[in-house]
């Protein structure tokens, strides 16, 4: 099945885990990586359990070893926007998402929130197109317009770039 998909639409997008080098499909799920806000940068799962197991634990970013345990959601959404500002598109996804539904340390204020979603879907980044294929199907917020077309057209993309969820979501839509 992967062969055939990647005849049809390229590779999937994948970048090295940033201790092991192994290649990871970041875009194809949330579940593939751990993410810091502190640098933005990310390690695959095995070697997050690894550091968790290994007894030094993820209290301290094992890339740029700054402090991760942050005591309040104000603080924890601070580093989240910096990332943001700085084009770092799963930060701008995550913070419009945040924004949206007003959680994880961040007003809700759903305009902003959408900026920020569609900064990072205009990067074809497949959380976000994801994301707003949910709201123009109406799902989360009323900010635009709901159109099904619309909404069809951004789950099919997010799902050609190898996002799971918008794969299960395609897959539920015609079963």
């Amino acid at each position: 099945v992967l062969l055939k998909f990647q005849e049809l639409h390229g590779d999937l997008y994948s970048e090295p885990c940033l201790i092991c080098l192994d290649n990871i499909h970041v875009h194809a799920s949330k579940n593939l990586l751990e993410t810091f806000s502190c640098c933005g940068g990310f390690v695959c799962k095995s070697c997050a359990l690894d550091v968790r197991e290994s007894g030094v634990g993820l209290d301290k970013c094992p890339l740029c070893r700054e402090v991760t345990d942050v005591k309040t959601a104000a603080e924890n959404a601070a580093p989240l926007m910096r990332l943001a500002k700085r084009d770092v598109i799963w930060a701008q996804s995550n913070v419009g998402r945040c924004m949206i539904r007003g959680i994880r340390g961040f007003e809700k204020q759903a305009q902003t929130g959408l900026e920020w979603i569609n900064k990072a879907a205009a990067q074809n980044y497949p959380s976000a197109l994801y994301e707003l294929s949910k709201i123009y199907r109406g799902e989360i917020a009323s900010e635009v317009e709901k159109t099904e077309e619309k909404a069809n057209e951004l789950l099919l993309k997010a799902a050609n770039l190898g996002y799971a969820r918008a794969n299960s979501d395609m897959v539920k839509m015609y079963f």
